[in-house]
């Protein structure tokens, strides 16, 4: 049986390429959803008749929209 040797340094680099992959994805996410809160208190205190749930909604739309 021929068999390729392990290379671990490969694997390892390959692991460390999408950890970093899925923690920026994980900060851009993060930071789309304080933008949108932010935006939803600002609505919220210029028109106090709004609900805070659904500006916030609306402003994660609009948020997630700007990655495309």
């Amino acid at each position: 049986m021929s068999e390729e040797p392990l290379n671990r340094d490969e694997d390892l680099q390959e692991d460390v390429r999408d950890t970093a992959e899925d923690t920026k994805s994980g900060f851009d996410e993060a930071g789309d959803k304080i933008k949108a809160g932010a935006k939803a208190m600002g609505n919220k205190i210029k028109d106090s008749d709004n609900d805070m749930g659904s500006e916030y909604n609306k402003e994660k739309f609009k948020e997630e929209g700007k990655d495309y």
